[in-house]
């Protein structure tokens, strides 16, 4: 019976396990894995041949990089997927136990089942095995290629040429010239003749209609805008802050609203009238960022500079700077975009490559003129005349990198010198550039500050407006603001170095690599952290933390507030349930992210090394705390005196324990002073308390009628307990005189002292009436003798 029991058994653990197998996984999710392998082999394969070719362009060598990393992202995406299947194999293997070591064979269908799933399980572990292969070569050829890219970009930069000093240079730029004014023309003219004939010129018309009806959006927009300002200047007529920096991102914004009126639709317009051929699109665009970013570089530096208008100023210039400033930038920024739109023209007409070298080295030698030109007007001035109270300038950090400055443009100066004109160029144009993007990254980030500022004055025009809108209190509006300074702060670095890194021969396919790496994970073991996964880990401890809340003032509000329970014991109650449901919340996020809690043994030992390194305070205080909570000798709202002081418990924390003295101040004391230090506690047990009220006679007074009205005092206030009942003690008969103490007890030790003082103004008033007299000190008595 025995046996034929383990058979039965035997054949229902294999048809589960059949019928496992059967749904263990999904079939066309592997096959797809398998398709992919296939897909990203062959496609290594070929970049691989491909980049024998030594002759490749930097723009093909970006391609491939590109290609490259969307297949490592995607072999890992399809690795990842293979997790669940492996998994699931796995527990079923487990279910069916291990293979029987006493030498008992096992019924032959479990041994099938067995052998069924090891060779699913080794499928799928090589497949994923094989993917995880093909995303690291492609890292490392997408490695090799990102090396080849550096050295030829090294290379060119550091290539060596013609010194500016060479009139051979300046011969072949002028030959050059003239070349490219030729072939420009013939442009146009090929350009006439090819859409002369079959382009519709009626369609040129539609250039006003556009324009004229965005221009109409654009100035109903700028009025509405300028409407807002003026009411803000009136209310203000010294503008703030926030007015000067934003009349700065204004005038940009406006800036860019032209571009777009002026040129969307003469781009419209001609596309759509058979006008815009490729090659003159290339000229079309070519223009349209000449003037577009000559005009924003220009817009900029007026707004910042406020040539005229000092009240609006935001960096300390004087006027002549100021003045000088817009005209220079302007001047640097038609240079800087029209050489690289030159030279993007030159190589779409086919001119030679002495006249790019030529050009650029005129533009970078006309750049770092007008550079050094803009470092010495911002040098050798005067400052603002006027500086208001608490008006701010921004951007006197600059001066910290005047020395880095001068340095860069020297050796810009000493490559066009040596004939390194591409390291000349290159040092003219990302040092301008970065110099913008800097002053732009920055004022945002002022911007940013100055409307947390403004949103916290309630006096100034924004903070009404703010305060109008949101409805928000004082206290919510400081959070709010400092949410969105701290979010603003970290959009603008985030969003600000890889632009800078950029500037700086770092592409962006390095970026994309990086963030894809990030967005993966890194692998620790058996964890994986990826931003998903810290995510949800966050999340599920926030929910957590929110749920625990709720319980604990439903607890409070529904069950502990109907009870007569002890304050103490209430305080420990919620403490205790607050602990438990954070501990709860920590454990299933940690869990969430795939921590095997069965390795629990090595955290306890790592962090029992932790406590022998320097831990023990912090541990022995948080088992303090767990004890008071626990034993209770000490609870919320006891009346506690230590060495340091003596007050109130307010609160018993985790690590501390916070006590208000009668004086309205905070003693924060460690939770092990407590529980191994003796602790004066005036309400362990009950309330009750004693209260003594002192007071000296002259020696010839009767002694029994003082005693009599002394008692007679006590057992007149309602608040004295009758049992123990008062008593009076005669303690000293002195020179002085008779020295009796009046001793009673109250139900609640906060009320004694407030009892004694009602004894003593009655005491004060029957002694007046039976002629008892207090006698003076005897020191008061010789001086008045004397």
């Amino acid at each position: 019976m025995g046996r034929l029991s383990r058979h039965i058994l035997a054949a229902l653990c294999v048809l589960l396990c059949a019928a496992s197998l059967a749904f263990a996984f999904d079939e066309t999710a592997v096959r797809s894995a398998e398709r992919a392998l296939e897909d990203f082999r062959a496609e290594v394969q070929r970049i691989s041949t491909d980049l024998r070719n030594p002759a490749l362009s930097d723009q093909q060598l970006s391609g491939h990089r590109d290609a490259l990393e969307s297949i490592r992202v995607k072999a890992l995406e399809q690795s990842a997927v293979l997790n669940g299947p492996i998994a699931e194999v796995n527990q079923q293997i487990a279910s069916l136990g291990a293979v029987a070591s006493d030498g008992k064979s096992e019924p032959p269908a479990v041994t099938a089942e067995r052998t069924e799933l090891q060779e699913a399980l080794n499928r799928l572990a090589g497949i994923k095995s094989r993917l995880d292969v093909i995303a690291i070569e492609a890292e490392q050829i997408a490695g090799r290629v990102s090396s080849q890219q550096r050295g030829n970009f090294l290379t060119r930069i550091f290539e060596s040429g013609r010194s500016i000093l060479n009139p051979l240079l300046w011969y072949d730029t002028g030959r050059g010239a003239g070349v490219f004014l030729t072939r420009l023309g013939g442009l146009f003219s090929n350009w006439w003749s090819e859409v002369g004939s079959k382009a519709n010129l009626y369609g040129l018309l539609f250039i006003p209609l556009f324009v004229g009806v965005l221009a109409s959006i654009f100035v109903f927009a700028s009025r509405r805008v300028q409407r807002w300002t003026v009411i803000h200047a009136s209310i203000n007529r010294t503008p703030d802050d926030i007015s000067r920096l934003w009349r700065i991102l204004r005038g940009l914004l406006a800036a860019v609203a032209v571009l777009l009126v002026l040129f969307v639709p003469i781009r419209l317009a001609l596309e759509f009238s058979g006008f815009l051929t490729p090659r003159f699109e290339l000229v079309f665009n070519a223009a349209v960022d000449l003037l577009g970013w000559a005009l924003i570089y220009y817009v900029l530096a007026r707004r910042i500079a406020a040539p005229g208008q000092p009240m609006w100023r935001i960096v300390d210039l004087d006027e002549t700077a100021a003045s000088r400033l817009p005209l220079l930038v302007g001047i640097t920024g038609i240079i800087s975009a029209g050489n690289e739109q030159v030279l993007q023209v030159a190589d779409a007409l086919f001119l030679p490559v002495s006249y790019t070298i030529g050009q650029s080295a005129l533009a970078a030698l006309a750049m770092l003129v007008l550079l050094s030109l803009i470092v010495l007007s911002l040098r050798n001035q005067d400052g603002l005349p006027e500086k208001s109270p608490g008006r701010e300038v921004y951007y006197s950090w600059g001066r910290v990198f005047t020395p880095l400055v001068w340095l860069l443009i020297a050796a810009g100066f000493l490559a066009l010198l040596l004939g390194y004109l591409a390291l000349a160029n290159y040092i003219a144009q990302q040092l301008f550039q970065t110099g913008l993007l800097v002053t732009v990254l920055f004022l945002l980030h002022y911007i940013s500050d100055a409307a947390v500022a403004a949103s916290f004055d309630p006096q100034s025009g924004f903070g009404r407006f703010f305060r109008n809108v949101t409805g928000l209190g004082e206290r919510a509006i400081e959070r709010l603001g400092l949410l969105f300074r701290t979010s603003a702060d970290l959009i603008l670095v985030i969003a600000g170095l890889p632009l800078l890194f950029v500037l700086w021969t770092v592409t962006w396919i390095d970026f994309r690599s990086l963030v894809n790496s990030a967005l993966i994970g890194l692998r620790i073991g058996d964890i994986t952290l990826s931003p998903g996964a810290i995510f949800m880990v966050l999340f599920l401890l926030a929910v957590g933390i929110i749920l625990t809340n709720l319980v604990i003032g439903w607890f409070d509000r529904r069950i502990l507030s109907e009870t007569r329970i002890d304050k103490g014991v209430q305080d420990s109650l919620r403490k205790g349930a607050s602990y438990g449901g954070y501990f709860l919340a920590g454990a299933v996020a940690l869990s969430a992210a795939g921590i095997d809690f069965s390795n629990f043994a090595l955290i306890a030992g790592a962090l029992g090394v932790g406590i022998g390194l320097g831990l023990q305070s912090i541990v022995n205080n948080f088992v303090s705390g767990l004890i008071l909570l626990a034993e209770r000798p000490i609870r919320v709202g006891d009346w506690v005196a230590l060495p340091v002081g003596e007050g109130l418990v307010k609160r018993i924390n985790v690590r501390s324990t916070e006590i208000e003295t009668f004086d309205s101040c905070a003693i924060i004391v460690p939770n092990s002073i407590l529980i191994t230090e003796p602790v004066r506690n005036w309400t362990h047990g009950d309330n009750m308390g004693r209260f003594l009220v002192s007071v000296t006679v002259e020696l010839q007074s009767d002694a029994e009628k003082v005693r009599d009205i002394l008692i007679e005092l006590a057992r007149s206030n309602g608040r004295v307990m009758t049992y123990p009942e008062p008593s009076v003690v005669l303690a000293r008969v002195g020179p002085a005189g008779l020295d009796f103490e009046l001793r009673g007890h109250v139900a609640d030790v906060f009320e004694a002292g407030k009892v004694a003082s009602d004894i003593r103004f009655a005491l004060l008033k029957v002694f007046r009436e039976k002629d008892i007299t207090i006698p003076q000190p005897l020191g008061l008595i010789q001086t008045a003798q004397k």
